[in-house]
């Protein structure tokens, strides 16, 4: 129940100190050396995960060259284990760095007379090309392997020559004419001929040489017409294209015509998964004709054909310049789509609507007239209806769904027709895996647009009350109780909940449902502000967990839902917000005892820390507010006036204490912003929940500041306009800033002296905020991108916690390495592009003797560098001039640039201590650690 940071480290690897990286080494190596094979076999294979653990320039080349050494030296078995190696640690192979060496031993073994041996020698050169794409003798030895007599060797010949083809222009121009005389020699086997044609399609480094190879594959395609030798021919010569770009329109028009002409069945599909592959690289490029020779396919009798006819459309309507050339409901794409919609196969129906879905939803984009657009809708119906009511088919039924979440989310107007349209089919008895799709699709569209589906409420709970009810199946509808739970709290807004008969409905649910159900339903009330119901919840399930980790977290959440309940209460606003800062102070502590070293939580942390920094600034303010009545001007007041020169100050402790009180909004709201640079993974929603709340501290900051301070001049803070248009959560929380400041501007700012009536509305706004819906992110709960930074710093003092010694008027080097770890979806929200080094010293203590002749140099050093990762990687070199004698800490910090080059503090930082002594033979070697 924790939020689970997917990665593909363990969580042994991540919490085992680097220092290990030695003793790890040292222990393959002893496996290396033993005399028995087994073990040597064990060592070899273990070394891809000490990749992975360490992935550090002198590891890593170390490591290869002992297997080098294990390469040259040992059986054919061992060799087969050290190729595999090679080839499952392709992206650390640019980290060898005595490329030669390792080369020389490996390419000792071409001379065995073995042709197995050297076999082996030539798949592992092939599967290191990228690191040597330029060696002459093993190019060399591919030529000559490849006219060998032993078929083993003349096909690793024939790996190696495919790898370095890739990598070398000047191997790939130097073998296209032998690789063409062996292809049309007629000493080659057959077999051998459809290895060596797909060696072709990476010979793409110049135009020359690809317009050469691209007409040696077209001439050979009416001299080979076998199935086999069209389909390889067709397959390279579409790879070739792809790389090129400049020949995908003539090689459309080759695939089009070897689909329409050539009858065979392996053909016509091999021709569609490549044209479905030409479209990805580049729809745009694709000839005006070749659609429409291509809807004419579509419209054959074979389903199976029809079927991929349509995949490739799919592909190329996601192109704007497709979509808007056959937008109009008299082309053919469209004719095609309408006729195929109601298709008996429902995958082919499936199909068409999806092509219909995106071509609609790039005409609500573009803001163009789609004519025609009802019927296109009725087809989408249709197909819906038609589906619900068999209730067999769940992949077009989901695929279905998907296309009209999408139309609703381009055109919101057709929420409505949507939702009706799916909730009616749900209070139908249907399948429990189709309740869940509806109750999942609902779910996606209430999500977009408050109140779309409000109006089905009783319906819900309708549905909730037959599915408790009925205990035969309680297990099967478990997904759909919670996909129910989670619309209900969608349609009721947190402030009207306690005004509704419907708590005993969820309760009910929570009845018959498992644990883990009552876990979701209740993140699900916590992410849509209804926290009441969390913590009934919540209260119910710390007892009932595997360990103290769940225990302390379901507590949190406990504490954290009591808190918020109780902002909402109807005694007096002090009252609440000290109850609610009493619950967060619980929560801080529940949610330290809850993170692991594998699970930090740090985000979690500091999201609650920041809260309820936020309700003690507004408990401060109304505290400030009410000290109005009871705290009256001292009677010195005019004379602080002409002393100060601020007008003000006649109002005594108040214009002080609401100036103090603008001091920590904004302090509150640079927290906030901080918070929001390190959430590198989080998702867009998760970001917007941070952003608003830093808009909230803005903006009270600023309505303070137009009553305490004087001619103040500032413009209230905007919030993002795109805001609005997001989720059903960040609607929520938009609408109370919106509320809180519309509040603001009921009253006057322009008349200075401090009234009641300028205090009244300040406690106007806090009522506001603290009756508005906060809603816990998605990143509070779930984790779907994990990103990470390793560092490793040289040099390292020989013992953790001693000083370097660098002598007096020296420069320090320091270099930096590291290497970006990534979950299990690399990517999903933002990349990383860039990482920015920060280097910087401060002088810490000076000596006895110096420190009270001068104050020069006490200043620290700021140096800073931006590398680009390399297969994950980077390495940077600073050189640190220390000014100062004395005692000095070094920090590096990293931090990590996206696509659009904004900088995200994600960390890590890692210090040195310094020590700059006058004598420099009292200085310690320092040592160099992985």
């Amino acid at each position: 129940m924790l939020p689970v940071r997917v990665s593909t480290f363990s969580d042994a690897v991540l919490g085992e100190p680097e220092q290990d990286a030695n003793s790890a080494l040292t222990e393959l190596d002893k496996g290396l050396r033993s005399g028995r094979v087994g073990e040597q076999c064990e060592a070899i294979v273990r070394f891809p995960r000490l990749f992975e653990k360490y992935p550090f320039p002198i590891l890593i080349n170390s490591s290869f060259l002992k297997l080098a050494d294990v390469f040259r030296v040992g059986n054919n078995f061992l060799r087969l284990w050290v190729l595999r190696v090679c080839q499952q640690s392709e992206k650390h192979l640019d980290k060898i760095l005595n490329i030669d060496e390792f080369v020389r031993r490996v390419f000792s073994v071409i001379h065995s007379n073995d042709p197995v041996a050297r076999a082996l020698t030539l798949r592992t050169l092939g599967s290191v090309a990228n690191i040597i794409p330029e060696r002459q003798q093993v190019h060399h030895s591919i030529r000559r392997s490849l006219d060998s007599h032993d078929a083993v060797e003349v096909e690793a010949a024939i790996y190696a020559a495919m790898q370095f083809a890739a990598q070398s222009k000047s191997f790939a121009v130097s073998m296209c004419n032998k690789i063409s005389h062996m292809i049309q020699g007629l000493a080659t086997p057959a077999h051998m001929k459809l290895q060596l044609i797909p060696i072709l399609q990476h010979m793409h480094h110049d135009t020359s040489t690809a317009a050469m190879v691209r007409q040696l594959c077209t001439d050979l395609l009416p001299k080979y017409p076998a199935q086999d030798f069209v389909v390889v021919t067709l397959g390279t010569l579409t790879k070739l294209a792809s790389a090129t770009l400049v020949e995908i329109p003539n090689q459309v028009e080759l695939l089009l015509d070897y689909l329409v002409n050539d009858p065979r069945r392996e053909v016509q599909l091999c021709v569609l998964q490549c044209l479905h592959q030409v479209a990805q690289q580049g729809a745009h490029l694709w000839p005006d004709t070749s659609v429409a020779s291509l809807v004419n396919v579509a419209r054959g009798p074979h389903p199976a054909l029809v079927s991929c006819a349509l995949d490739v459309l799919i592909v190329l309507t996601r192109s704007a310049a497709v979509c808007n050339a056959h937008a109009r409901s008299d082309s053919e794409l469209m004719e095609l789509c309408q006729d195929t919609s109601y298709s008996s196969n429902v995958v082919i129906a499936t199909k068409s609507i999806k092509i219909l879905t995106q071509v609609l939803c790039y005409c609500f984009t573009e803001e163009l007239a789609s004519a025609g657009l009802d019927e296109r809708l009725d087809a989408v119906e249709s197909l819906f209806l038609l589906l619900a009511c068999t209730g067999t088919e769940a992949a077009a039924m989901r695929s279905v769904l998907r296309c009209i979440v999408n139309l609703c989310n381009v055109q919101k107007n057709l929420c409505p027709r949507f939702v009706q349209l799916i909730a009616t089919c749900l209070v139908e008895d249907t399948a429990d895996w189709c309740s869940a799709l509806l109750c999942e699709a609902l779910g996606a569209i209430g999500g977009m647009q408050q109140h779309s589906t409000e109006a089905f409420l009783k319906y819900f709970l309708k549905k909730l009350n037959q599915l408790s009810s009925n205990e035969n199946s309680a297990q099967d509808n478990t997904h759909t109780k919670v996909m129910l739970c989670t619309l209900v709290f969608q349609c009721v807004s947190a402030d009207r909940w306690l005004t509704l008969g419907d708590q005993s409905t969820i309760e009910s649910v929570v009845q018959s449902t498992n644990l883990w159900a009552n876990y979701r339903i209740a993140r699900s009330a916590a992410r849509y502000g209804h926290f009441g119901v969390c913590a009934r919840i919540v209260s119910q399930l710390h007892e009932h967990v595997s360990s103290e980790n769940f225990h302390f977290w379901l507590l949190t959440l406990e504490e954290v839902s009591a808190g918020e309940a109780s902002l909402r209460g109807a005694s007096a606003v002090l009252d609440r917000l000290g109850a609610a800062t009493t619950h967060y102070y619980k929560a801080l502590a529940a949610i330290k005892a809850a993170s692991t070293p594998g699970q930090s939580l740090v985000f979690q942390t500091e999201y609650l820390r920041l809260r309820c920094e936020m309700l003690q600034c507004l408990s401060q303010l109304v505290a400030t507010c009410k000290s109005f009545c009871t705290a009256p001007p001292p009677a010195i007041s005019a004379t602080i006036v002409q002393t100060t020169r601020d007008d003000l100050q006649r109002f005594g402790n108040i214009t002080n204490r609401l100036r103090k009180c603008i001091k920590e909004f904004q302090t509150c709201g640079e927290l906030y912003w901080k918070l929001y640079q390190s959430a590198f993974d989080a998702d867009i929603s998760s970001l917007n929940n941070i952003q608003i709340l830093q808009h909230m501290c803005a903006l009270m900051a600023h309505n303070i500041e137009c009553v305490a301070v004087t001619n103040h001049q500032g413009d209230e803070p905007a919030l993002d306009a795109s805001l609005q248009k997001s989720c059903l959560e960040t609607q929520l929380m938009v609408q109370c800033c919106q509320r809180a400041a519309l509040t603001a501007r009921s009253i006057d700012k322009s008349i200075k002296p401090i009234t009641h009536l300028h205090l009244e509305c300040l406690m106007k706004q806090v009522e506001v905020i603290l009756e508005g819906s906060l809603c816990l992110p998605r990143f509070f709960f779930q984790v779907l991108q994990s990103t990470s930074v390793k560092l490793a710093v040289t040099p390292q003092p020989r013992v953790n916690g001693e000083y370097l010694s660098v002598a007096a008027g020296s420069q320090l080097a320091v270099k930096v390495e590291g290497v970006i770890q990534h979950g299990s979806r690399p990517g999903h929200f933002r990349s990383v592009k860039g990482v920015l080094l920060t280097l910087s010293s401060q002088l810490t203590s000076r000596p006895q003797a110096t420190s009270t002749d001068t104050k020069s140099g006490d200043g620290g050093v700021v140096l800073w560098q931006s590398v680009t990762p390399h297969r994950d990687f980077f390495t940077a070199q600073f050189l640190l001039a220390l000014g100062a004698g004395g005692q000095h800490t070094v920090t590096v910090e990293a931090a990590v640039q996206d696509d659009g080059g904004n900088v995200w503090t994600t960390g890590p930082r890692q210090t040195l201590n310094v020590k700059s002594t006058d004598d420099a033979s009292t200085s310690r070697t320092p040592r160099t650690s992985f």
